[in-house]
């Protein structure tokens, strides 16, 4: 039998994490990049690996024997880590200035601020709020090692010269209306009546309005009343003013607002952007940010997915763009 071994470790981390939406998440991949690799899998062993009867996923005693030989090659590769990074500096120290947009400052980056001075204590992080355009000049003079804002997908800033990108996770953006209004509108007929809630221009709910607007054909009118922050929209909300276009996550934890069946073209992402050292890497301050940020969206994402607030899982994402 000829597989590929970091397929069995795939397999190893759907039976770790309990499923392919949770296997995802851990391997900063989307669900049916999983699915697709276990199939794989199961054509190279010419056995079925997932019980899929009644929408379920579980691993079949073949899928289970293949899973713990990926978990060997996974302790394995994860030796094989620590040695290296043993080998390497001791610690890491000096200061590290982060600079956050608000609704990733609240969410992200000061838990992730917090466990860094318990993880490094040689390590001294500084919190900056800011905003986007603010933070990118500030990157690109050097006042700013890190910056964290948020994105839509197919409009994402262009780092400044000699820093790099990362994409922190990607998920899909909601329609909602005011609980207060009752029934909510019939179909695009419907929300082309009524008052929305917009967003600064060239900002990620800017863009995703514009493209809902495209797609069901909403009037070529300004928007009724205009929030920057998500506080300023759950206020907004809560007092009946409009329907919005909000990331998922935030859509779901906002209170009075009615969700919708609506799709929304394109993804709101998170992202972080870093400044990097003469070669063209990042300083042991930097990644040691970078790495804890990754670990704390993923914390978040599992959060929010066992609540059950999500319509779909987010895509936390683990490789430099």
């Amino acid at each position: 039998m000829d597989v590929d071994p970091r397929r069995l470790v795939v397999l190893h981390t759907v039976r770790q994490a309990g499923g392919i939406a949770a296997a995802a998440r851990l391997l900063g991949v989307s669900p049916s990049a999983v699915s697709q690799t276990v199939r794989r899998l199961e054509q190279e062993a010419g056995v079925p690996l997932l019980d899929r009867a009644e929408g379920r996923a579980e691993l079949t005693r073949a899928g289970l024997a293949l899973a713990a030989h990926g978990g060997r090659i996974a302790d394995e590769l994860a030796a094989a880590a620590r040695e290296l990074t043993d080998m390497g500096p001791e610690r890491v120290e000096g200061p590290v200035v982060i600079g956050s947009v608000l609704a990733v400052l609240t969410t992200l980056v000061a838990r992730t601020t917090a466990s860094l001075v318990e993880r490094c204590p040689d390590l001294r992080p500084q919190l900056r709020e800011t905003s986007a355009p603010d933070g990118l000049r500030a990157l690109r003079q050097g006042a700013l090692d890190v910056l964290l804002i948020t994105g839509d997908q197919e409009h994402r800033p262009v780092p400044p010269p000699d820093c790099g990108l990362r994409i922190l996770a990607r998920e899909h953006y909601r329609v909602g209306v005011p609980g207060a209004w009752g029934d909510p509108p019939a179909g695009a007929a419907g929300l082309a009546a009524v008052p929305w809630i917009g967003a600064p221009e060239g900002s990620a709910r800017a863009w995703a309005h514009a493209r809902l607007a495209a797609e069901i054909g909403l009037p070529d009118r300004p928007t009724a009343h205009l929030a920057t922050n998500w506080s300023a929209v759950a206020a907004m909300v809560r007092a009946g003013l409009g329907a919005v276009v909000l990331p998922d996550s935030v859509a779901s934890r906002t209170p009075g607002l009615t969700l919708l069946p609506l799709p929304v073209p394109g993804m709101f992402e998170t992202l972080a952007l870093y400044r990097l050292t003469a070669r063209g890497g990042t300083s042991a301050p930097t990644a040691a940010v970078l790495t804890r940020l990754a670990e704390v969206t993923l914390e978040v994402a599992e959060e929010l997915s066992r609540a059950g607030l999500l319509e779909s899982d987010p895509v936390v994402r683990k490789t430099l763009v």
